[in-house]
């Protein structure tokens, strides 16, 4: 990469490595799921149902950053794959809950190890303190609160 484009640290360069980052991102955990025909939303909600099973899907939407109606269909897809599937919440019936299937456990558990290395790959130039440094920022980054509005 350019180096004058490292160097310049305004605003608008800031927003546009964070945006080539994460189509390096991107691009890398697609290669990882190559062998599959899972798209990297599907992953996006394996991988967070995974770590967090049994989510409304106003909370899946938020864990994986989609719209809900992109959600819908990703999530609709899954089912019909049998990778994931719907349940009354045993609190309150009214509420949906999106759990992950004995397969989509089994998808996640074969595909970590290939998707880990995309991303030690992509890490592999940081120090782990520099690794550290960059989830605390990403975090802040995400966390931060959006604009109100007047």
């Amino acid at each position: 990469m350019d180096s004058e484009l490292i160097e310049h640290t305004s605003t608008g360069a800031n927003m546009r490595l964070l945006s080539r980052s994460a189509n390096a991102v991107e691009r890398h955990i697609l290669a990882a799921l190559s062998d599959t025909d899972l798209s990297l939303d599907q992953w996006r909600v394996l991988e967070a149902l995974y770590e967090f099973d049994g989510c409304t899907m106003s909370v899946l939407a938020d864990a994986v950053g989609t719209s809900s109606a992109t959600l819908t269909r990703v999530v609709d897809r899954l089912v019909t794959r049998s990778l994931v599937y719907r349940t009354s919440d045993a609190a309150d019936r009214r509420r949906v809950l999106v759990r992950l299937a004995q397969r989509g456990i089994r998808q996640v558990d074969e595909l970590r190890p290939s998707v880990d290395q995309a991303e030690d790959h992509l890490l592999a130039e940081l120090s782990p303190s520099e690794k550290a440094q960059l989830t605390e920022l990403l975090s802040r980054i995400f966390t931060h609160p959006g604009p109100t509005s007047a």
